[in-house]
């Protein structure tokens, strides 16, 4: 009896014993794995969102290539004679796809993964086709909104087709362009299976019809059906806009769900990781716990802890790997721009707490994407990884560096002294690139430019100042490359006053804002005025006057500058047979630009402007920059032998300022040199000046070309050119340039006898 009680007191304090160790086992187990569930959860679904993000970038990317092979000028310009007639025959359509295909094909290969185009007519009838591409289809609104971009089947697998409109300079629809990339980069990212661990899947929900993709064995995009409930959920998280985790299922079959929308319209993203695989590790690891509390009784809960804490390293392995997927450049390993943008937001705060002041340097890589396209993005890869480590040796620990994307990398300085401690800093990562660069075979040699901006003066956010160092870097692109500078509110300005020029010189010929003014040119021998030089100008609407000088560069950079010039052109011949026609018989002198003569119809454009003003050719002088003749000479002659051929005058502006043979004055159809104005300013008195202007002179004698010096502001001035044998001047000693009113008031009716 006795035996008996013993060994149910003993069963019943063991049976307490292991009780109490399950409880406290189970207390202690519990929380942390529901904490470290929970962050696995989170740090899953910000690595999913990356991923849609990731898919969302390419996407983009292939819209921005669709948009710049449709805004060429030159195939744009061609098109748009075809939709307004001037392209009528079959013959003529040929000719124009015959010269579409090979520049489309030029401009594709600025895509590797750019497989194939179609060119449609504003009808939706192909123009051009190149490269593989489905089966034709009808343009609809449906399938050919503008940007969309859509997957579509082809022989050999899924492309991804964009469809983007071209537009005239006046908004007016074109036609259509729709490019075909193939999938390898869709599907390599789907494929990618270290990302959410073993036996995860992707599937990519995308138009048109909302088609469920993914990748197969062989690495292809293929469409695929999960099973229907899991295509519902994926389709309702479409519809809903917001990224969410859950699980679907039960037993071996559960699975946690993870379903991203993405940024472009359509599109989602469903990531399926095993449940086994996801919490197995917490599972198992819980149970073996419990049983060992039981089995070891008193000791259970020192066991419980014991075996947690490798659950636990564990978990906090694999939710570092996926906090880094989410925090970390996968190319450099450096910070990426959201994890810098956090940083630099603590340092803010601690720079404010302290008082201090920090800098951000904003670093980009100097002709890069001339690196990437000669030797390949794999090649440019390893560079911006060799890039990233030289850069990461040469700042100290404490400083945040990481790379934004492309060729651009940031540093965040802390603790700075003084605002030269950032250019010195600047200095030195320049100085870190200078040596060359080993990747495979190849001795690569690159630069950088790097923009400064500091805080608390040029501002107080992390978006504000990481803006205006890159508005600093650009400023540094400007001025020569491989150099830094400091943002100023200068720079700022600029940036701003080049944005409304762009947006309002758009607008200036439609509102009659552009207006021409008329300098005099005259013989030195009497001052008689002979000619008129014709200079653009341009009125605000603000009422302010700006200078050829300030928006010519941004009109050619904008494909504006063949409508300003034709313009031009018009409106100087047509106030020069107005001044004709009232007596006032002089030569009119037109600047063109460069791009005039080697992109447009320049020929056709001159003909057009005498016959519809009445005036004779040789009433006509146009003015070409000698750098423009030392760099495109071979290019432009065969243009230029063509306005020779309707009977203009050929001028060579600023003559004297190129470094170059002269040769090329035999080969030119050029009758007038024009001494640019920087050879004038200081004569008499500059004896190197004065010997150029004589060296000039003795040229222009020697070849039969005539002479005019610009720029003169002054009796001594022009008293030295009649002495050195130069026949004509202009400037404002002279007359300043005229609006067509004041000149016919000062030089007409009789105006030219009375200044003689």
């Amino acid at each position: 009896m006795m035996k008996r009680a013993q060994r149910r007191i003993v069963a019943l304090a063991t049976l307490g014993i292991l009780c109490t160790g399950a409880l406290v086992g189970l207390a202690t187990a519990w929380p942390l794995y529901q904490a470290h569930r929970q962050g696995l959860e989170t740090i899953t679904l910000v690595s999913a969102s990356a991923q849609a993000e990731t898919l969302d970038h390419l996407l983009a990317r292939y819209r921005d290539v669709a948009r710049q092979i449709a805004s060429r000028t030159e195939l744009r310009g061609r098109l748009e004679d075809y939709v307004e007639g001037r392209v009528a025959t079959r013959e003529e359509r040929d000719a124009l796809a015959a010269f579409m295909a090979p520049r489309l094909v030029d401009a594709m290969l600025q895509s590797p993964d750019l497989v194939g185009l179609i060119r449609l007519d504003g009808a939706g009838q192909p123009l051009v086709t190149i490269g593989r591409v489905p089966e034709a289809r009808p343009v609809t609104a449906k399938t050919d909104t503008p940007g969309q971009a859509r997957l579509v089947p082809a022989e050999e697998g899924m492309l991804v087709e964009v469809t983007t409109p071209v537009v005239s300079r006046d908004s007016r629809r074109l036609g259509t362009d729709r490019l075909y990339f193939g999938a390898q980069g869709i599907a390599g990212l789907l494929d990618d299976a270290s990302r959410f661990g073993e036996g995860a899947r992707q599937w990519l929900l995308a138009p048109p019809g909302q088609a469920l993709l993914a990748a197969d064995p062989q690495g292809a995009l293929v469409t695929t059906e999960p099973d229907g409930r899991l295509a519902g959920r994926l389709r309702e998280a479409l519809v809903s806009g917001q990224a969410e985790l859950s699980r679907d299922g039960e037993g071996a079959q559960a699975a946690v769900l993870v379903l991203v929308p993405l940024a472009t319209p359509d599109w989602a993203l469903m990531v399926q990781i095993p449940a086994r695989g996801f919490y197995g590790v917490v599972y198992h690891e819980l149970l073996w716990p419990a049983i060992m509390v039981l089995v070891l009784m008193g000791l259970g809960a020192l066991a419980t802890a014991r075996v947690i804490s490798p659950l636990l390293s564990r978990i906090t392995d694999q939710a570092g790997r996926l906090r880094r997927s989410a925090n970390f450049d996968p190319l450099t390993g450096l910070p990426n721009r959201t994890y810098l943008n956090q940083r630099l937001a603590l340092a803010l705060e601690r720079a404010e707490e302290d008082a201090g002041a920090l800098a951000v340097l904003f670093l980009d890589l100097d002709h890069f994407k001339d690196i990437n396209d000669s030797l390949g993005h794999p090649l440019g890869d390893r560079l911006l990884q060799a890039v990233g480590r030289r850069l990461g040796r040469a700042v100290r620990d404490e400083d945040s560096l990481g790379r934004l994307g492309g060729d651009e990398f940031v540093l965040v300085l802390e603790r700075l002294h003084e605002s030269a401690d950032a250019g010195r800093v600047a200095q030195k990562l320049i100085d870190a690139l200078l040596q060359p660069f080993h990747i495979g075979q190849h001795e690569i040699f690159i630069g950088a430019s790097i923009g400064i901006s500091v805080y608390p003066g040029d501002g107080r956010s992390a978006g504000e100042l990481i803006q205006r160092a890159d508005t600093a870097m650009y400023g540094a692109k400007a001025l020569k490359r491989n150099t830094w500078m400091f943002f100023t509110p200068e720079l700022a300005e600029a940036s701003r006053e080049r944005f409304t020029m762009d947006t309002g010189l758009r607008r200036a010929l439609d509102r009659q804002e552009l207006v021409l003014h008329y300098q005099p040119q005259a013989r030195v021998e009497g001052s008689r005025v002979f000619g008129a030089e014709a200079l653009v100008r341009w009125t605000t609407p603000e009422g302010e006057t700006i200078g050829p000088g300030r928006f010519i560069a941004l009109a050619e950079e904008a494909g504006l500058i063949h409508l300003i010039g034709r313009w031009v052109l018009g409106e100087a011949c047509r106030q020069a047979r107005e001044w004709e026609l009232a007596g006032l018989s002089l030569r009119v002198a037109v600047n063109l630009s460069g791009l005039q003569v080697v992109q447009g119809d320049i020929v056709g454009d001159v003909r057009e402007a005498l016959e519809q003003s009445g005036l004779s050719p040789s009433r006509l002088e146009l003015e070409i920059t000698e750098g423009f003749v030392i760099g495109h000479a071979d290019e432009g002659l065969e243009r230029l032998n063509g306005l020779r051929r309707l009977g203009v005058e050929l001028a060579v502006d600023d003559f004297g300022t190129g470094y170059s043979s002269l040769s090329y004055l035999t080969r030119l159809p050029v009758q007038c040199l024009k001494i640019d104005r920087s050879f004038i300013t200081d004569v008499p008195g500059d004896a190197d000046d004065e010997t150029i202007v004589a060296a000039i002179l003795s040229i222009a004698e020697r070849l039969g070309l005539e002479v005019i010096a610009e720029g003169v502001e002054n009796a001594t001035q022009l008293a030295l050119l009649r002495s050195l044998g130069c026949p004509a001047y202009q400037g404002d000693y002279l007359s300043p340039p005229l609006t067509a009113a004041e000149f016919a008031e000062r030089w007409g009716a009789g105006g030219l006898a009375r200044e003689a």
